[in-house]
């Protein structure tokens, strides 16, 4: 007989044990995926939006942790746009409205100048785009659209202010397909913040780090008070996809402690159970380098079962999640192809991980000793 098929045959034996250590390390893996997936994901798609956009810096109130919280004078923008390198700049407002009748809370809602960089990467699917001369206009994305049933010439409640959807766009990011566009001075009004913004985007002369870089410390030391940040640092400081890092890697990690503790003891009870016919083995010559390659083929083969079985049902819970409306916006569909492999290892090293103690156990056996075990 194969090893690999003693391996096999031995874990068939305890068909119900398996099945059930199988599905525990699997549920710590589908954690790992499903967790560790969105706010990757998060943090990906809110990168695309600036690359595709071709911006290198976000202008905020200095010492604020997320644009949302920030608060600017919107005069400060003609002192940026004055400073060298500068080759573009756009002010912007944002907030969150809710929209109860189709269960939809936080929906991003963008201040915007028509005609200004922040609607590069935006594709109208219907109707057209914002122009100076709109007043009450909304820009519904795609997946907005969707979920509120709204189509082009209706109206749409913001707040308890009426807007006409004059277009519907998607975006290359699918957090900016889950919100809507309005004109800045109607957003501006609404919210009673005339003259205010939350932050400035801008284009750089020259896009490499180090002439950004040197652009940042310019746009500081004319306009007191800001922060310049790079996009790619401004995305990940955020405190919110922070966040969501950390309690996906801390309930990931809770997880997958039980898994492989449930391996653990899967194998130590294997091992119980198999004394005398380890003590057998050995006493047919096997080493003990051969028990312990046995014992941890076991467990191995129980942690690639439970990373694959992971896998499918983080990807499964994706997709689900992504069906919901309320988390349409924020959830990603497709995963980084990484986080499937993180899933893997981690099954994989924590079975082995897992088995290694009962392994080096049984190797230690005597034969003598094993096959008088009752």
């Amino acid at each position: 007989m194969r090893f690999s098929s003693l391996i096999a045959r031995n874990l068939w034996r305890r068909g119900v044990r398996t099945g059930l250590t199988v599905l525990g390390l699997g549920i710590g893996i589908a954690a790992v995926v499903a967790l560790v997936g969105i706010s990757l994901g998060f943090e990906k798609s809110f990168l695309k939006l600036f690359a595709a956009k071709g911006i290198d810096l976000v202008v905020v109130r200095a010492g604020v942790s997320q644009q949302l919280t920030s608060n600017l004078d919107q005069s400060l923008g003609e002192k940026i746009r004055r400073v060298p390198g500068v080759r573009d700049m756009a002010a912007s407002l944002a907030d969150v409205v809710s929209f109860e009748d189709a269960n939809l809370v936080s929906v991003i809602t963008n201040g915007w100048e028509p005609e200004s960089l922040l609607f590069r990467g935006i594709r109208v699917l219907e109707g057209r785009g914002l122009t100076r001369q709109d007043r009450r206009a909304a820009m519904l994305g795609r997946v907005l659209a969707l979920n509120l049933g709204k189509r082009v010439g209706e109206q749409l409640d913001v707040a308890g202010q009426t807007f006409q959807v004059v277009g519907i766009y998607e975006s290359e990011s699918w957090f900016e397909n889950g919100g809507l566009i309005v004109p800045l001075a109607e957003l501006q009004r609404m919210m009673g913040r005339e003259g205010q913004v939350t932050g400035f985007v801008i284009a750089a002369d020259s896009p490499d780090r180090r002439s950004v870089d040197t652009l940042k410390q310019r746009i500081e030391k004319a306009v007191s008070g800001v922060a310049a940040v790079p996009a790619r640092d401004y995305v990940q400081g955020d405190i919110q996809i922070r966040l969501s890092k950390a309690m996906a890697w801390t309930t990931s990690a809770v997880a997958l402690v039980l898994g492989s503790v449930g391996v653990l003891n899967t194998m130590m009870m294997a091992i119980f159970e198999r004394t005398a016919e380890i003590g057998l083995l050995r006493a047919l010559g096997w080493r003990r380098r051969r028990v312990l390659s046995l014992i941890l083929g076991e467990a191995l083969m129980l942690g690639v079962a439970g990373a694959v079985l992971g896998a499918l049902l983080g990807f499964a819970g994706i997709r689900a999640l992504s069906l919901v409306p309320t988390a349409s916006n924020f959830i990603a569909r497709d995963l980084p192809p990484v986080v499937p492999a993180v899933g893997l290892l981690l099954g994989v090293g924590l079975s082995l991980l897992g088995g290694l103690y009962p392994a080096l156990r049984a190797a230690r056996l005597e034969p003598t000793e094993a096959l008088r075990h009752d």
